[in-house]
């Protein structure tokens, strides 16, 4: 295994252990005196073809899910967002290829 496959798979296995401290640990997007605020979650999922993503799943209002990514290569950090969703439901937000989640909320919508 040559230095750039250790490094990128140590920062896969990086992104990974965040993605499950973020799952544990409520996310609030708003702050607590708003009218707008969430109470919002977050777990870390993986697709079928290396894509590092997030499911959030807000209660308060509708939402949209926010994930910021950081590029395993780069180190470069970049948002995307995700669909809007109703109360309670959730929303699917996913990182480009060779990147991974490193922040994941939700936003009123």
């Amino acid at each position: 295994m040559n230095v750039r496959q250790r490094i990128a798979t140590t920062g896969a296995c990086l992104v990974l252990a965040a993605g499950s401290a973020l799952a544990s640990a409520p996310l609030a997007s708003a702050s607590s005196g708003s009218a707008d605020a969430l109470s919002c979650s977050a777990r870390g999922i993986q697709g079928s073809g290396g894509h590092y993503g997030s499911a959030i799943t807000c209660y308060g209002g509708s939402f949209t899910g926010v994930i910021d990514c950081r590029r395993f290569d780069t180190g470069y950090v970049y948002r995307h967002f995700g669909n809007r969703a109703p109360s309670g439901g959730t929303s699917t937000v996913w990182c480009d290829l060779d990147a991974g989640v490193i922040n994941a909320y939700g936003t009123p919508s």
